[in-house]
């Protein structure tokens, strides 16, 4: 027997319940968009921003100090100027490597973005990428970061290496990690904050 679309569909809504129907509807249409190119970045990072939770800070006999040869590693400003790690430590310093093509960057983002807003005068932010600067100018002008403190480099020393991203490190003024977290998290909470204001008064 051939199949009939028209009679499938007349008995699909007969039998089914309006909630239902509306949600399979749904559902039609979040398969189309992830399958999209222009569009399956924005909504799998929508779905990851959703599920993300607060990330905790390392025990206190986890946490680290920052190897010295880190301290001599350069990064590079959206105008090319080098500036050694060391140069950052007068304050804590929130680290996230990330880029322009990771959903679960971009979805964790807006939430950075509005931390940084918050302690920007008292926590140095450093995002880094190995992107092309157009790359990463483009990407913030979209999505209105044109004020965050985007950095580039090249080889990252151990300490910081990961084999995926974001990768986040929160670091105190003695050079100690006392955070570390490898995917996306949710950051503008109350855990990140206390814990910010906490390495702020240290």
């Amino acid at each position: 027997m051939a199949f009939n679309p028209r009679a499938y569909f007349a008995n699909y809504l007969k039998k089914k319940k309006p909630f239902t129907i509306i949600t399979d509807i749904l559902f039609i249409v979040l398969i189309i968009l992830l399958l999209i190119p222009g569009t399956r970045k924005e909504v799998s990072s929508f779905f990851i921003r959703l599920t993300s939770f607060a990330p905790s800070a390392l025990d206190a006999d986890e946490q680290y100090n920052v190897d010295k040869t880190a301290y001599s590693w350069e990064i590079y400003d959206m105008n090319g100027q080098p500036i050694k790690f060391d140069e950052l430590n007068e304050k804590p310093v929130f680290l996230n490597f990330w880029a322009t093509w990771c959903p679960p960057c971009i979805a964790e983002m807006p939430g950075i973005a509005e931390l940084y807003e918050k302690y920007k005068n008292d926590v140095n932010f450093v995002f880094v990428t190995n992107e092309k600067p157009q790359a990463v100018e483009k990407f913030a002008l979209k999505h209105n970061y044109k004020d965050l403190p985007f950095y580039f480099t090249g080889p990252v020393p151990s300490v910081f290496a990961s084999t995926s991203i974001p990768a986040t490190f929160i670091i105190s003024r003695k050079g100690k990690v006392v955070l570390n977290k490898k995917g996306a998290a949710r950051w503008n909470t109350g855990k990140t904050e206390r814990l910010l204001k906490q390495l702020i008064e240290e």
